[in-house]
């Protein structure tokens, strides 16, 4: 890879990881349902462009809107109010293995020798976050996390029956059509929504144009052409950033602690997901947003 591509994979995998803190802090402003909504909203306005057919099959979009818009996100972000950033972005990287297990289910692809280790590996290491005698985050939100994970896996299946889509039109299209429904969830389940909206200041505003414009529109638009220039065995060992950043800004920002069985966890988590993503023989591309 040219050492600009590198840098730039750099940049969007550091922006990616950050999501984790930032969204942590947000969510002290908004709920977390409601976060996500806002998210979409401002995403839909900014994507309007792109609000293009391109052939999709309407059911793909609308089923890929349900899974990953809102079951995915509200699951996610619902278990990292209640389980620190930095245990969060590295538990939601067993996302990988799932999705490696769903496409032998749904493709009857065969996984390399590597990546059965890896997934082994993997879901060991979460095993040992999971069950971390002293921790500040609520074993039921770290399983919301872990199920979160598991939707972003059969939303990968999804994204593959679909084919090759512009990340543009599918994000716009997802914003638009997620918005209501996750609003709406937000509305029946969580409260204090007008209060949030009145009091609301930089962490939590800022957080919602930070999800939109960094994570979806600057990140995945920079990812996606290096995706189209590389190798899934180039561009892949990138993603392994993403974590780390997570875990570390969780630490740094967050006032966050792991001692050293969680973070024995969390190593052998990595090892685990970095001989996923460069253990196999296909060119797979992650099509999912963080």
């Amino acid at each position: 890879m040219r050492p600009l591509d590198i840098l730039i994979g750099v940049i969007v995998m550091i922006v990616w990881g950050m999501n984790f803190a930032i969204g942590k802090l947000a969510m002290a402003e908004f709920p977390p349902m409601m976060l996500i909504g806002l998210r979409y909203l401002l995403t839909a306005v900014l994507l309007i462009p792109f609000l293009k057919p391109q052939g999709m099959k309407f059911a793909h979009i609308f089923a890929l809107s349900m899974t990953l818009g809102v079951l995915h996100f509200a699951f996610m972000f619902t278990g990292l109010k209640g389980t620190d950033a930095s245990l969060a972005a590295i538990a939601a990287q067993i996302q990988v293995p799932f999705a490696v297990i769903l496409a032998v289910v749904f493709f009857r692809e065969r996984p390399s020798r590597r990546q059965i280790l890896g997934i082994a590996i993997a879901f060991a290491g979460v095993a040992m976050l999971a069950g971390a005698p002293k921790t500040s985050s609520s074993l039921f939100h770290l399983g919301l996390v872990i199920v979160a994970a598991l939707l972003w896996g059969l939303a990968h299946i999804q994204v593959k029956w679909m084919g090759a889509v512009n990340p543009f039109v599918l994000n716009a299209w997802m914003a638009v059509l997620a918005a209501p429904m996750i609003l709406s969830a937000s509305l029946t389940i969580e409260d204090g929504h007008w209060d949030a909206l009145q009091n609301a200041g930089l962490a939590g505003w800022g957080g919602v144009v930070y999800m939109a414009i960094g994570v979806t529109v600057f990140g995945y638009g920079l990812w996606y052409r290096i995706l189209q220039k590389y190798d899934v065995s180039q561009t892949m060992p990138l993603t392994i950033l993403a974590p780390l950043v997570g875990a570390a800004s969780g630490i740094l920002f967050l006032g966050e602690k792991m001692d050293a069985f969680q973070l024995t966890g969390a190593a052998l988590t990595i090892i685990g997901v970095g001989a996923v993503t460069t253990g196999g023989k296909t060119k797979a591309k992650v099509e999912a947003e963080t």
